[in-house]
């Protein structure tokens, strides 16, 4: 009962506020003159030297003050603390998140709201390609959970094998990031604020290391935002009558 009430919020969320709010916007239609956009530096443009050197840098911040976060935050604990992180912990499942996008998506559809379901359906693709980098590098990093008190540079390679040893990169961070970062491009940067709870949730419950939320939040935010800007794209490759659509 709990997970099927949390569906129906997250369907709300992604679906009828949505809608409520491309309403108030400008009244373009979503793509029109932009069916056959060809942008091949799409992926300079996202994955930009100045990009991955903000990123970087603050992944190597987040590896210092990993043990320091930990403690921090393991010793301010609070009811109020415990409820909110508990709540938005759930916007970080799989299993959860990823029926309320195929719903969101299904609801854009019916509705004919052509950018709400287009949407959806960039968030369903950059949690589907960036699953598969995420979990690989739980795989080979093979990093103890912070709650297994084996300190914050234990890496076993090629040890993720067991959850308690998958603590690197955070997946709950990971999928929140990608689902909602294409909303939130889309239609308010408040929704960063989702993500941004789940990464926390991740800390305060004592499953991650600050590092693991950042790597794991910046797979979801760069692979969110790649498809997110390439919305209006149908054509990847066009080229001797070969043509290639995703």
């Amino acid at each position: 009962m709990k997970n099927i009430r949390f569906l129906l919020i997250l369907i709300v969320i992604l679906s009828f506020q949505l809608k409520t709010f491309s309403q108030s916007q400008d009244s373009i239609p979503y793509f029109k003159h932009s069916k056959n956009i060809l942008n091949p530096g799409l992926g300079k443009e996202v994955f930009s030297k100045k990009n991955l050197i903000v990123f970087g840098s603050l992944l190597g911040g987040a590896f210092l003050m990993d043990e320091w976060a930990s403690n921090t935050i393991q010793d301010n604990q609070s009811s109020f603390a415990s409820k909110y992180t508990n709540f938005f912990n759930e916007f970080g499942e799989k299993k959860m998140v990823a029926p309320s996008i195929l719903a969101v998506w299904a609801i854009g559809t019916v509705i004919k709201d052509e950018r709400l379901s287009t949407t959806a359906l960039n968030s369903g693709k950059a949690l589907l390609t960036g699953a598969i980098l995420t979990e690989g590098i739980k795989i080979i990093a093979g990093r103890s959970r912070p709650d297994q008190n084996k300190g914050n540079m234990h890496f076993d390679a090629f040890g993720g094998t067991n959850n308690n040893t998958k603590s690197f990169p955070s997946g709950h961070a990971f999928v929140a990031w990608a689902v909602f970062t294409p909303f939130a491009e889309e239609y308010s940067k408040w929704i960063y604020a989702i993500p941004a709870s789940v990464s926390l949730a991740r800390m305060y419950r004592n499953r991650h290391w600050f590092s693991d939320v950042v790597l794991g939040g910046g797979i979801g935010y760069f692979a969110g935002l790649y498809f997110h800007k390439r919305k209006n794209q149908r054509v990847l490759f066009n080229g001797n009558g070969i043509v290639i659509k995703f």
